[in-house]
């Protein structure tokens, strides 16, 4: 792999219904200071996606992809990962960064099966999840990083390395146990 990944380009997917920005905060803000913290310089795109109307003005570059039902946008979502995938360089051309905020993910779904393909790939992915997180009850793909969502508000730092570990080592214990 050539370059840093922390210098690559960055791109967000905020499900702003299932994650709201507090109001006097916007995303560019939150991610932008909690990435630079860990050493990420690269360029940062952000789309969201919600049941309400676009809370941001046009000139601020957020797309907006308005739709109430969840799962119709964790599909579009989905969709959009591929897209991103497609249109970004391979992890030996130069570093990616996939940032992932949305939740009620369901566990064997193809939604966790991408995120993690990407990062075999050697994609560098980042994923939120909610406070007060059970591996039992959401599935959280392997990733390069985590944040608790109030962490990821306050620009704290994301859940350390071996509690990763151990959330996804449940996952996967859960994953065996379910048939």
């Amino acid at each position: 792999m050539t370059g840093d990944v922390n210098e690559g380009k960055i791109s967000v997917l905020w499900d702003l219904t299932d994650f709201p920005v507090p109001e006097g905060r916007g995303i560019r803000e939150i991610v932008g200071s909690v990435l630079a913290r860990k050493g990420y310089t690269g360029e940062i795109s952000i789309k969201a996606y919600g049941e309400t109307t676009n809370p941001y003005p046009p000139e601020e570059g957020i797309p907006f992809v308005l739709n109430s039902d969840k799962y119709w946008r964790l599909n579009r979502i989905l969709v959009d990962i591929c897209l991103w995938s497609l249109d970004s360089p391979a992890p030996y051309e130069g570093p990616s960064t996939l940032m992932v905020v949305a939740k009620n993910i369901e566990e064997r779904s193809e939604f966790v099966a991408v995120i993690q393909n990407l990062k075999a790939s050697g994609y560098n992915t980042i994923f939120v999840v909610p406070d007060g997180y059970s591996p039992y009850r959401v599935p959280i793909p392997k990733v390069n990083l985590a944040w608790y969502w109030e962490s990821l508000l306050e620009g704290g730092e994301p859940i350390p390395d071996s509690e990763l570990q151990g959330i996804l080592l449940r996952v996967k214990q859960h994953e065996t146990n379910v048939f």
